[in-house]
């Protein structure tokens, strides 16, 4: 972190700590979302923003039989894709 982010940082936390809490929690939420607008995120799918995500709400949770589900889905859907484009191929 720059020295002038450092200081920006404890200017803010100095605010935030004289700020009744729903003041201080309102400066967060704004906070948070400024940095969702404005910095870079991967592209929707990639792998790099399912890592991020996981990060953010932790590992993914099936119930017993869901993920076998999804996949089975999943590969109808691959296998229903291909017959379309082997129907339209020449």
């Amino acid at each position: 972190m720059t020295q002038l982010a450092t200081t920006r940082a404890k200017e803010l936390e100095n605010i935030i700590a004289e700020l009744p809490i729903e003041q201080a929690q309102a400066l967060m939420d704004f906070a948070h979302y400024l940095q969702q607008k404005y910095t870079p995120h991967p592209q929707r799918g990639s792998a790099a923003a399912i890592l991020e995500t996981l990060e953010e709400v932790g590992p993914l949770q099936f119930d017993e039989g869901e993920l076998d589900s999804l996949l089975n889905d999943i590969e109808a859907m691959r296998q229903s894709d291909k017959m379309e484009i082997d129907q339209i191929s020449p």
